[in-house]
């Protein structure tokens, strides 16, 4: 029987709101993921029922302060800890650029 796979936890440049997880469960399972900062303070609990095959979680972190964060992740019987550095996001600097970034 094929164990279970957790890959990294990638942000993408582009959508800095969000984090990606590819993992593979041989079976149906539970995945979990809790986000803590450096100091072990508990930013995000999130948890997902698996059917078996591939699967590209996508985990929203646009609401985390910027960085250092250990993600906990879960699944099956497997666990693993995967490093997510959150950079300081950018600021628009009048109103109109703030009310466009959703769109840009």
């Amino acid at each position: 029987m094929t164990e279970a796979k957790i890959g990294k936890l990638l942000i993408s440049k582009q959508h800095q709101e969000k984090a990606t997880l590819h993992c593979y469960s041989p079976q149906p399972s539970m995945l979990t993921i809790d986000v803590l900062d450096e100091l072990g303070r508990p930013y995000k609990h999130e948890k997902y029922q698996l059917p078996a095959g591939e699967h590209e979680i996508s985990l929203s972190i646009g609401n985390l302060p910027s960085g250092d964060y250990n993600a906990w992740v879960s699944l099956g019987s497997k666990t693993a800890i995967r490093n997510l550095h959150i950079q300081a996001r950018k600021k628009a600097g009048n109103f109109l650029l703030r009310l466009l970034a959703p769109f840009l």
